[in-house]
């Protein structure tokens, strides 16, 4: 497997967006915990107009610390077509985080509640609720490059499913779009997801794998169970063989 390190947080949010604390006081933090790498990510959508501000004020940090700061930003992916929720305006960022913050559909993003009332009611087929998201997934990390596939099924048990369900041939279909377009794929601890099973195809094609806290406050930065854990059950597992 592409090894991941303890001494990374590749997804950390600031006042920019939702975090709590200010790019400069998370770095602060790295520093102190003795990480060597650190990414910025923030939640954009369309009509977000900082992203130059916040390129300036991540690269004015690069210079006051030896930690290795990337900067990124974090949009939800909108439809079955792979379109992300993202500003025109991208100069500078390194990479950009694409996640299932609602159910992408043919139609767009609908909301958890929504989705799981309607499979709830028999309006909607787990299957092919299954399905969207893992075609939404593909397609945003073939339509856009320095993809980070961030905690991939984080809005499953929002739906009342769960990774489980989600058939392997499925999940490998993601992990050969990342595969071939150059994505990665994040273990988020926030979130807990994704899970060992789920991250095993992307492994044996190569797809490198991140450690990331999807910090909101710098007290949580670094601090790993959930991505430590999985980890060593990877680890203790050896490679998969993609389906």
């Amino acid at each position: 497997m592409t090894e991941p390190t303890l001494s990374q947080d590749m997804h950390v949010h600031s006042t920019f967006s939702d975090g709590k604390s200010t790019i400069a006081e998370n770095v602060a933090e790295a520093e102190a915990l003795g990480l060597a790498e650190l990414t910025c990510v923030d939640h954009v959508r369309a009509d977000t107009d900082w992203v130059p501000e916040y390129v300036a004020a991540v690269r004015a940090i690069r210079e006051e610390t030896t930690i290795q700061v990337h900067c990124a930003v974090e949009a939800k992916i909108l439809n079955t077509e792979g379109i992300l929720d993202l500003p025109e305006e991208l100069n500078g960022v390194d990479a950009v985080y694409a996640a299932d913050h609602q159910v992408p559909s043919s139609v767009g993003p609908l909301h958890p509640r929504a989705v799981r009332s309607g499979i709830d009611a028999g309006d909607f087929n787990p299957d092919e609720v299954l399905a969207w998201i893992v075609v939404a997934t593909a397609a945003a990390v073939r339509r856009y490059e320095n993809v980070v596939i961030a905690h991939l099924f984080s809005v499953l048990p929002k739906i009342g499913l769960s990774e489980e369900q989600v058939p392997l041939e499925l999940i490998d279909g993601i992990a050969a779009a990342a595969a071939k377009n150059g994505a990665r794929i994040e273990v988020d601890e926030r979130w807990e997801c994704p899970s060992a099973r789920t991250i095993q195809p992307f492994l044996s094609r190569g797809v490198p794998l991140l450690l990331s806290t999807d910090s909101h406050r710098r007290e949580t930065i670094g601090r790993y169970e959930y991505c430590a854990a999985t980890v060593e059950e990877l680890r203790r597992s050896g490679p998969a063989r993609a389906g």
